[in-house]
């Protein structure tokens, strides 16, 4: 059994986003597991970057500076079929470099389901100032499958939280169903970058 990691910061020739919709609730709260749904606007407006003029097209995994999964209708069909259910989505609108709308397919996908995925003694990482039990920099990743629970599809690690980790038969699934913009690299041995 294998494990990818979910990389939103990859670069992937489609438009990239770097701000919240006005009104969403604070940045670290999308990385704490709990549902925000009802502090979230409802369709809240998130424009394309203009540091990235020519990047227009829009995928079904959207690129982003804000290390958040914002994906299509089209990926959460997938996560529902394979039967992956703790995550909320949170409607977003895409707005192009001329404020028109691009997108109102599209959900930041919060994660809400948490797993002990990362082995702490085999990984080699930089630890949290602020919290020795978490980690801040990932240099190279260990994983252990047999202490994520059986049918966790989508799920943040424990001990790096902004991390979200894909089962393999769901990685196999976006591939499969032609998924757009995907970035996902294997867990085991990830040295932590998003290219």
């Amino acid at each position: 059994m294998s494990y990818w990691v979910l990389t939103p910061a990859s670069v992937n020739d489609g438009a990239v986003l770097e701000a919240l919709p006005v009104g969403s609730p604070d940045d670290p709260d999308f990385f704490e597991a709990m549902p925000l749904g009802d502090r979230f606007p409802r369709g809240g407006a998130m424009g394309f970057s203009n540091d990235y003029p020519d990047l227009i097209n829009v995928f079904d995994f959207v690129t982003n500076t804000l290390g958040l999964p914002i994906v299509s209708a089209k990926m959460v069909d997938v996560l529902v079929q394979l039967g992956a259910n703790r995550f909320e989505t949170l409607p977003v609108t895409l707005l192009d470099h001329k404020g028109r709308v691009a997108s109102t397919e599209h959900s930041i996908l919060n994660v809400l389901d948490v797993q002990d995925i990362i082995d702490m003694e085999r990984s080699d990482y930089v630890p949290s100032p602020f919290d020795p039990s978490q980690i801040f920099r990932i240099k190279r990743l260990a994983v252990k499958a047999e202490d994520v629970e059986s049918g966790a599809l989508l799920f943040r690690a424990r001990t790096r939280m902004r991390e979200i980790f894909l089962h393999a038969s769901l990685h196999e699934a976006f591939l499969s169903a032609g998924v757009t913009g995907l970035k996902a690299f294997p867990a085991e041995g990830w040295n932590g970058f998003a290219l």
